[in-house]
């Protein structure tokens, strides 16, 4: 039986940083994962404000000081309807984008690990 060739861990580790570079490495996923963080909210934030202008309109329908007709009910319901679901895509969006984030996060973490194991490596005789 032949033995599997090691060219994919060659490339995986040749992507890593060098150790070197530690702390700056640290530094930039700290970035990283702050940036991403801020674009994670301003969806949560696009996805409330979207599903609060549904509701208002739904609210306008319901109980608007003024009796709408045909074609402005007709024009509520549909704005009513796209707005929420927007709000889903953004919901939808947000909750993929979490998971992708927490993903980034642990291979990073474990990026983290495999570089300070070989800096320690490298300082023992």
């Amino acid at each position: 039986m032949a033995q599997p060739s090691n060219d994919v861990r060659e490339r995986l580790l040749a992507a890593l940083p060098q150790p070197e570079n530690l702390a700056a490495y640290r530094e930039q996923t700290a970035a990283l994962l702050a940036k991403h963080a801020r674009a994670l909210r301003a969806d949560r934030f696009t996805a409330g404000f979207f599903a609060f202008l549904a509701l208002a309109l739904s609210f306008l329908w319901n109980h608007g000081p003024w009796q709408p007709g045909t074609v402005a009910l007709h024009g509520l319901q549909v704005g009513m309807a796209v707005l929420f679901f927007m709000a889903m895509i953004y919901m939808l969006r947000g909750e993929i984008y979490t998971v992708q984030i927490g993903t980034l996060r642990e291979i990073k973490q474990v990026q983290l690990q495999i570089l300070e194991l070989q800096a320690s490596l490298r300082k023992e005789p």
